[in-house]
């Protein structure tokens, strides 16, 4: 499309949808003429003197320029152009216009005075702008002299809360904090949000968390600390806008956005709690929509690596804006410690097998019908393929007879009981009040997702005075329940998640000292989850999720691939189709805009890259899962066919004739199509199919399957079998709860640099004293990098928190000191390229192991400069010198 057709046919629309009516000339402005001067930037073309677009505000002032490209140029190269038009529109009206640039599948955003231009979904409404440009007016400045320390006083909140300040100052717009659970995340974060209200640095501000009742407890914290601030729950389809704080789900949010418009402005802060990969997964769109500085907050990063985490809110090198760990809140005080206790019962370690039960549970199996090979189960398979009672026993009267109690009223104190399932839980539940009937069922309860009354459940299990002390819940009490008398924790299922593993510690690490003083609290685990980490660290990556059209599309790229020219026109056919299906409105669409157009205009010479958009099949709404998915499966007997994989083949065609089998004749669209469902119950007759011949039958059966049967019950194995406990071992606790080695490495990486480098520290090498503008200097370095002082401190083990004191500390040791006396060395020696290569390797040897001996010159890696290493090297007075280097008697 040239500028004009990129105009009409995309822009134009964009426009009207974000509230512009470009018929309008009160509102826009289409070729608006600029009077150029003789400041022109190099090669600007005097006949482009016309803006495409200018938007007014209600004073008829122009507020934003729109500069559009070509749809096939990119948004960039009318950068200068639009800076230019934005500087002549200020000397005429005395502001500078906000700047889009854009060819009609991206767009750019620019506030050309105070940030750097950005990506954005669309055009901000005049509301948006004006709030901008308010902003903008003011020259705010953000301090953390302007914290409340009522709301978060200690020392790490304040440090967040600064770091947060300086970043946002510094005009970036994503913010990460990694602090464990327990220490006031969400205080903290209502302090910040105070400051950046009260100075107008924001509007609105949306805090989304994934949970009903973790909503309801921030809408609590904000009530209790911003009382002048109104806010409001988003519950329902619709909410008022003229709140300043907002909290609701992600899911609700989300249905939100389906139903009502809301510009992409509106909220200028979107606070994420716990941010991690699966929160981006599902709704990562609700920031692609916003145009809004985002903030993550989370207790458990898996790595500092390649993470979601990191790489959604741009966490640079992966390191998080602020970071304050279990065991930094432990050695503070701030949270309480805790001990594990492994528990192994007999049928949890050793499985469920018939030749290792006692005679009578065999013979009374035998009696019940069932036969010895079958009751051969594995400890892994119980509560999931078999189930049995007396299991169930042991987790309760472990939790009883060992675990903490209310000293007051000598019932178990504060419990969380994390089940497999909702079965698991209501089976424990019944089993409690038959173990300890004179509770009156008034002490054990069950908490999950689908009762009615769960808010008042979790309200009772909250209260201190309440009888209800333990709550066995499913994924509902895996996070942000807060109950800090809790001081027991039964973990009665596996867990691979290490995200979710520390979220579950974290339901006991809060302190307590109301009625009695918590001192600690104690897990009891009955599946080796401790172990499991302590072997695993980060535990299991779950794999990443595919939609049926994504499979189903991945799949047409591999027929593509072997097909012949005929058969390939189906498949392109129905690849195209599948291409017209994307929502082109979808906020993750329009992100990946000029990634899909090429296949939308130019299919045929784009087939080499359609793996490309792949993800983007994901974003199509599946209305009919059984037919879909028995098409997947059609598909993947053609590619097993095709690429003559006879395993996979026969296993395919198993699972489709079983779906064939399971269609219910009495319903009279199914019993239409008697003869073939007849034929397609025989494997032979989907082997015999052509391609086309296939495709046709699959196109007929595919609708019936919304009428298959369920699938046959499996045979429900339920015992009460007597177990025993095995073992109970105090474990040890070696994993931390944020694995901070890349942190630590990339703040050696820093000081290995400035110990090289910087002039200022060279002076420490030769004994000399640092003026005040050095240490300045100095600490100007590290803050550039993120580093603090007192971490330094802490991993060069420096009593002293002065900075000098530190590095006097660290240029002592060998691996710092070294590189500038040899780098010393080299300049006072005249020697070969072979010698100058020798001294290279010592200093790398010496990064490397961090230490180095007279001994090791002459061996690997320093035998490959001569076979005597050194001593064929360097001769005499030379050789002396170096050795005593590396000698060094002071580091």
């Amino acid at each position: 499309m040239n500028e004009a057709e990129t105009r009409t046919t995309l822009i134009d629309n964009e426009l009207l949808q974000s509230g512009w009516n470009i018929k309008d000339i009160t509102k826009v402005i289409q070729e608006y003429e600029i009077k150029i001067d003789d400041n022109l930037p190099k090669f600007f073309d005097r006949t482009k003197r016309f803006v495409d677009y200018v938007l007014l505000n209600k004073t008829g002032k122009i507020i934003a320029i729109i500069e559009a490209k070509r749809e096939s140029k990119a948004v960039g190269s009318a950068k200068t152009q639009a800076e230019y038009y934005a500087r002549r529109i200020k000397n005429t009206q005395g502001f500078a216009p906000f700047i889009y640039i854009t060819n009609g599948l991206e767009v750019e955003f620019w506030d050309s005075e105070n940030y750097p231009i950005r990506k954005v979904l669309s055009y901000h409404s005049l509301d948006d702008l004006e709030t901008y440009r308010k902003r903008n007016d003011n020259s705010i400045k953000l301090s953390s002299e302007l914290l409340n320390k009522d709301i978060a006083g200690r020392y790490y909140q304040v440090n967040a809360i600064t770091k947060s300040l300086e970043i946002l100052s510094d005009k970036h717009r994503s913010i990460l904090w990694v602090m464990a659970t327990g220490t006031g995340k969400t205080r903290t974060i209502i302090s910040l949000t105070d400051i950046l209200l009260r100075q107008g640095f924001i509007k609105r501000v949306l805090f989304l968390c994934d949970r009903r009742e973790l909503a309801r407890q921030a809408m609590d914290n904000f009530k209790e600390h911003l009382p002048n601030q109104s806010r409001e729950r988003i519950e329902t389809g619709s909410f008022l806008k003229d709140k300043r704080l907002y909290v609701s789900t992600y899911q609700t949010m989300m249905s939100l956005l389906k139903k009502t418009d809301i510009s992409q402005g509106f909220f200028d802060l979107i606070i994420a709690d716990e941010s991690h990969r699966s929160i981006y997964n599902y709704y990562g769109q609700l920031f692609l929509k916003f145009d809004a500085i985002k903030l993550g907050l989370t207790a458990t990063p898996v790595d500092f690596i390649d993470r979601d985490t990191f790489e959604f809110f741009s966490a640079d090198k992966g390191n998080p804006t602020f970071a304050y760990t279990y065991e930094e809140a432990l050695k503070d005080e701030f949270l309480s410690p805790y001990d594990v206790v492994d528990v192994k019962t007999n049928f949890l370690s050793d499985g469920i097998r018939f030749e290792l039960l006692p005679k009578e549970e065999q013979e009374r199996l035998l009696v019940d019908g069932y036969s010895g090979e079958e009751i051969d189960f594995e400890g892994s398979s119980v509560e999931k393929m078999v189930k049995n009672d007396d299991t169930n026993r042991l987790i309760l009267t472990t939790l009883i007879e060992d675990g903490y109690k209310n000293p007051l009223t000598n019932l178990p104190a504060k419990t969380i009981i994390f089940a497999i399932n909702k079965p698991h839980a209501y089976r424990l539940a019944k089993l409690f009040d038959e173990l300890y009937p004179h509770y009156n069922s008034q002490v054990a309860k069950v908490i999950v997702s689908d009762l009615n009354n769960t808010d008042e459940l979790m309200k009772q299990f909250r209260d201190e005075k309440s009888e209800f002390s333990i709550a066995i819940s499913v994924g509902m009490l895996d996070t942000g329940i807060d109950v800090p008398s809790i001081m027991n924790l039964v973990f009665a299922k596996p867990i691979y998640s290490k995200a979710k593993f520390w979220q579950m510690i974290g339901r006991g690490t809060r302190l307590y000292d109301g009625d009695f003083l918590k001192e600690k609290f104690v897990i009891f685990d009955f599946w080796s989850n401790f172990e499991y980490f302590n072997e695993t660290p980060s535990g299991v990556i779950p794999p990443e999720q595919k939609s049926l059209y994504r499979q189903i599309f991945e799949q047409n790229i591999e027929l593509l691939k072997s097909l012949n020219e005929d058969d390939a026109k189906e498949i392109k056919k129905e690849i195209k189709k599948h291409i017209e299906q994307i929502p082109k409105n979808d906020y993750y669409i329009k992100q990946h805009a000029q990634e899909l157009h090429p296949f939308i205009t130019d299919f045929e010479n784009n087939l080499a890259n359609l793996s490309t958009i792949s993800k983007l099949f994901d974003r199509i709404t599946v209305q009919n899962y059984s037919e879909l998915r028995f098409r997947l499966q059609t598909k993947k007997l053609q590619t097993y066919k095709v690429i003559q994989d006879d395993e996979k083949l026969q296993k395919s065609i198993e699972k489709v004739v079983s779906d064939v089998f399971r269609l219910q004749r009495t319903i009279s669209v199914v019993k239409n199509q008697e003869k073939l469902l007849g034929e397609s119950e025989d494997g032979l007759f989907w082997l015999e199919l052509d391609f086309l011949e296939l495709n046709a039958v699959t196109n007929v059966l595919a609708p019936l399957m919304i009428y298959k049967s369920k699938t046959p019950d499996t045979k429900v194995y339920h015992f009460d079998l007597k177990d025993a406990i095995k073992s109970k071992t105090d474990i040890s606790i070696n994993h931390p709860s944020v694995d901070i080695k890349a942190y630590d490495e990339h703040i050696l990486q820093v000081i290995q640099r400035l110990t090289n480098e910087s002039p200022t520290l060279q002076q420490l090498f030769v004994g000399g004293e640092l003026q005040d503008k050095d240490i300045e200097t100095l600490k100007n370095e590290l803050l550039k990098e993120n580093i603090e002082v007192e971490k330094l401190s802490e991993m060069f083990e420096c009593k002293s928190k002065t900075i000098v004191d530190i590095f006097k500390a660290i240029i002592k040791r060998k691996e710092y000191k070294l590189p500038y006396l040899l780098d010393t060395f080299l300049s006072k020696h005249t020697l070969s390229s072979n010698q100058i290569d020798f001294i290279k390797a010592i200093k790398h040897y010496v990064e490397e192991k961090h230490d180095i001996q007279r001994t090791d010159l002459v061996k690997n890696p320093f035998t490959k400069f001569h076979k005597m290493g050194i001593q064929g090297m360097f001769k005499g007075s030379l050789m002396n010198e170096l050795v005593e280097i590396i000698d060094d008697k002071e580091a």
